[in-house]
C-alpha cells in the first residue's frame, strides 16, 4: 500500500510543520526584536535556527543510537 504521507520521498507532515515553525519564529523575531536589547531580527532568527539545528542533530543521534532510524 502506498504511504500517502510520503509520496515524493519526504515526509509532508514534517515539511509543513517545519515551514510553519519557520514562519512563527520569523514573525516572533520581527515582533519582539525591540524588546531584546542589541539583537536584530536577523540575529534572532539566526540564533533560533542554530538552536533548532542543534536540537535536531541531538534528536537524530539519539534516534539512531536507539535503533529507531
Amino acid at each position: 500500500m502506498v504511504d500517502i504521507g510520503n509520496p515524493f520521498g519526504v515526509d509532508l507532515a514534517t515539511t509543513i510543520f517545519g515551514a510553519g515553525l519557520s514562519l512563527v519564529v520569523s514573525a516572533g523575531a520581527m515582533l519582539y526584536e525591540d524588546q531584546i536589547t542589541g539583537w536584530t531580527s536577523a540575529e534572532m532568527i539566526g540564533a533560533t535556527g542554530l538552536g533548532l539545528v542543534a536540537v535536531g542533530a541531538v534528536l537524530g543521534i539519539v534516534l539512531v543510537l536507539a535503533g529507531l532510524r
